[in-house]
């Protein structure tokens, strides 16, 4: 990993840790987080992949959402963790990409397919924003009907094998 990229990372760490240092149940929630990334990422063996899945649609929504935006900052990225939950189909949070500037995430632990309504806000969300680019995370199945909201917009969905690639290998060059 460049050594901008541990910087970029490292600074992530310490600003979030400053700005949530009231918010003990995020913090807990960013610790968990960690602590299943660690384990994610000792599994081995055949299967590996709907293993994965499987335990990622049961873990809780909140900590899933840390789980992503932890993912962000091994990838090297600058994430800033919203200091509340939004519950709300909001933002929920931003990372910084070097050669592409500010995108908004959206995560979503879904056991069925996603709703290409959550979608489509989302979208909304960040052309009314301006973001560079926006990435709706989820761990469920993508319809047909959610591809339509992608064409024209600036959303890169991560699911399935990018999720896991994002999460297990610490891949994200092939996001943008």
């Amino acid at each position: 990993m460049p050594l901008s990229s541990i910087v970029c990372r490292l600074a992530s760490r310490c600003i979030n840790a400053w700005r949530l240092r009231h918010r003990p149940r995020h913090r807990n929630n960013v610790a968990k987080s960690r602590a299943v990334l660690r384990q994610l990422r000792s599994w081995d063996g055949p299967y590996l992949n709907p293993r994965c899945i499987a335990f990622l649609r049961k873990v809780d929504p909140l900590i899933f959402e840390e789980i992503v935006l932890t993912a962000l900052e091994d990838c090297g990225l600058f994430v800033w963790r919203n200091v509340r939950y939004t519950g709300d189909g909001g933002i929920d949070g931003k990372a910084w990409h070097p050669h592409h500037g500010w995108c908004a995430v959206q995560v979503k632990r879904y056991c069925q397919h996603v709703s290409a309504d959550h979608v489509r806000e989302f979208a909304e969300l960040v052309a009314t924003y301006r973001y560079h680019a926006g990435l709706f995370v989820h761990s469920g199945r993508s319809g047909a009907a959610l591809y339509q909201h992608l064409g024209n917009s600036r959303l890169t969905l991560i699911s399935g094998e990018r999720l896991l690639e994002l999460l297990l290998q610490r891949q994200l060059g092939h996001l943008w």
